[in-house]
């Protein structure tokens, strides 16, 4: 994938260059509801612990953000088929 490539930008409404960059996911909090729901019923258990299972896909669909040059906004846009290697898009 290329480091620009021109795309439709929402906010624009036309088609403008965007800088391509690979999304990736920030760190969970630990104090969440969620996550404190689930430790909470994690708990006591020694060799099975509550919660799914954890499927290994063999590619994913990734998610690059998408930053109109323009007018500088941003919007995701997901690969709709499945690579089996992303190459680092952008260099920082």
């Amino acid at each position: 994938m290329p480091d620009k490539i021109k795309v439709y930008c929402p906010y624009c409404k036309k088609q403008t260059v965007h800088k391509v960059k690979l999304y990736k996911k920030g760190k969970t909090r630990k104090d969440a509801v969620g996550q404190a729901r689930h430790v909470e019923k994690g708990k006591g258990y020694t060799s099975k612990i509550a919660g799914k299972v954890t499927v290994y896909k063999q590619a994913k669909n990734p998610t690059v953000i998408l930053t109109c040059t323009v007018c500088g906004k941003k919007h995701p846009k997901t690969i709709g088929t499945r690579t089996k290697k992303v190459l680092e898009l952008t260099k920082e």
